[in-house]
């Protein structure tokens, strides 16, 4: 077999595909294996703490798109959110932008606002606090990709503010 011979069995495969949609298989499995939405949380700024936000919100779908988005924790063995953090973030240009936790802990950035060139250097800050993250972000704005609930081979553990439990405001989410 030749490869003019196996060529037109391509094309007409890619224009099959082209026609009827292919998505990315891997995306695809990934959103899958998100689950389900939390019981009383509609999608929306609140849901889905902690997971990879820019899964889905990569501008492929109809969820609004992200450059960068996260959640933080108080501390790194609760589920306990941290409202109101600023999220510093620096990119290779020296381009600084800030961000804002909501009462769930998340924190997003539209590319509009800010699209970073990596590497991305990431600070954390409550009022006079700060803390600096130690490595740099390479290649991911969901910081859920590196930051899952536990510390493992593959993850860093959750994104937290503090070593001990704090008392922070999460008034105003349900």
């Amino acid at each position: 077999m030749t490869v003019s011979s196996v060529w037109p069995g391509l094309a007409v495969l890619l224009a099959v595909a082209l026609a009827f949609g292919c998505d990315d298989p891997l995306r695809e499995r990934t959103i899958v294996a998100l689950g389900p939405e939390a019981a009383g949380v509609p999608p929306g700024p609140l849901h889905r703490a902690g997971q990879p936000c820019v899964v889905c919100h990569d501008g492929r779908s109809s969820a609004r798109e992200f450059s960068v988005a996260g959640t933080v924790f108080v501390t790194a063995d609760a589920p306990d959110p941290a409202p109101g953090v600023v999220v510093e973030l620096v990119d290779a240009d020296k381009r600084t932008f800030r961000a804002a936790t909501n009462c769930a802990g998340n924190f997003f950035v539209e590319p509009a606002d800010f699209a970073p060139r990596y590497p991305l250097f990431v600070a954390l800050e409550a009022g006079r606090y700060r803390i600096e993250m130690d490595t740099p972000v390479q290649r991911d704005g969901s910081c859920a990709s590196c930051h899952d609930d536990r510390t493992s081979r593959s993850s860093a553990g959750r994104v937290y503010l503090f070593g001990t439990p704090r008392p922070m405001d999460a008034s105003g989410c349900p």
